[in-house]
């Protein structure tokens, strides 16, 4: 396991390099001193509470965005490593790929709709933007009042904020992959 002083330091380095910030910069929007910073990237300081906080104001991240561990920049799975959410009404599944988590814009399901069955979803707030991708079969997607037949290997993509809903009228279970992206 990672020392905090050395998971912070990394934390540090990789937020303010995302940010495309020199040291200087963060020095100048954080009010803590260059020296400082470069302490603490180096893991050759155990900052204070206070000087954390100066520092995730100035890069406008939360306090824990220090302490969090990486994720790895490779993610190999199946499409049913988890299991499928509970739902209220039966003939579909909805198996989280990608989880919805704060700090991501979006979230990825695997779907999984019998025949004969319609999946009625809720409208999303905002401006989220649904993305399906038919891997398998027909879904007939109603978005307001139109219907959209999407045909496997095919996808559509649209405004969620409105009454949408899933109907497999085929013969067989259609699966899909299923991605909500939430626009600010």
């Amino acid at each position: 396991m990672r020392q905090p002083t050395d998971l912070l330091a990394q934390n540090l380095q990789t937020l303010r390099e995302e940010r495309n910030l020199s040291l200087a910069e963060l020095a100048e929007l954080s009010g803590v001193s260059k020296s400082m910073l470069w302490q603490i990237e180096s893991a050759q300081s155990s900052p204070t509470i206070a000087t954390m906080w100066k520092i995730a104001n100035g890069l406008r991240v939360p306090f824990t965005a220090f302490f969090k561990q990486q994720e790895s920049e490779v993610t190999l799975g199946a499409l049913k490593t988890n299991p499928p959410l509970k739902t209220e009404s039966p003939g579909h599944r909805l198996y989280p790929i990608v989880p919805f988590d704060p700090e991501r814009s979006f979230e990825v399901y695997y779907v999984e709709i019998d025949p004969g069955t319609t999946l009625d979803a809720e409208n999303h707030r905002g401006s989220a933007q649904e993305i399906v991708l038919v891997r398998r079969g027909t879904i007939e997607i109603t978005v307001g009042e139109v219907r959209h037949t999407v045909d496997d290997e095919h996808f559509i993509s649209f405004l969620a904020n409105c009454p949408h809903s899933y109907h497999n009228a085929g013969k067989e279970t259609a699966t899909a992959v299923m991605m909500i992206s939430y626009l600010a």
